[in-house]
């Protein structure tokens, strides 16, 4: 539940957000310190990692936690083979190997609390080969929505590969929160 955007706030709602110890002090906020996330984000920016910090500083904060890891989603078929990976609404990473992306399977969760999902965007950046299709490339597509992007390939002894990088962002500002590499290979026998 994020911190009030406006109105009287004191250490304890913020010690309630993001956990800590008694007796509170500030010092333990500092974002990327171990209670807050870094690049956390509120209603008057960056709670900062260092020098100056205040009580104004958790307006409209989270205690969001935003994590990827690099995957490698291999599909193998005939006559036709597809590997697909998805940034969910719900917060998950799915891939499928069947076509229309049909029966997912989970590989990890990119947001915890996952209700918060909506308030984050993805960008995608093609390193190697080309997509298939998918939810598009080059600009900051809404999580509010599930995205997919996918590689498929039909023909025999053929395979289809391309590498992108993600990169999650709270929406409306520029930091990255985290970054994964991800592999889709589409192989036909």
């Amino acid at each position: 539940m994020a911190i009030p955007s406006s109105g009287a706030i004191s250490l304890s709602t913020i010690q309630t957000e993001f956990g800590g110890s008694n007796p509170i002090s500030l010092s333990e906020y500092y974002a990327g310190g171990g209670l807050v996330p870094p690049g956390t984000t509120g209603t008057y920016g960056a709670v900062p990692s260092s020098g100056t910090i205040s009580i104004q500083n958790f307006y409209g904060t989270t205690n969001v936690v935003i994590s990827i890891t690099d995957q490698y989603v291999y599909g193998f078929d005939a006559p036709d083979a597809y590997a697909y990976y998805f940034l969910t609404a719900g917060g998950q990473v799915e891939q499928s190997e069947e076509a229309g992306g049909n029966n997912p399977t989970n590989l990890e969760q990119w947001c915890t609390p996952t209700n918060q999902s909506s308030n984050y965007e993805a960008f995608i950046t093609i390193t190697s080969g080309t997509l298939s299709g998918g939810s598009g490339t080059g600009t900051w597509l809404a999580l509010s929505t599930t995205r997919n992007w996918f590689v498929t390939e039909n023909q025999s002894g053929q395979q289809k590969i391309c590498v992108f990088t993600v990169q999650i962002r709270k929406i409306g500002t520029g930091t990255v929160l985290d970054t994964a590499t991800i592999t889709l290979e589409a192989s036909v026998p």
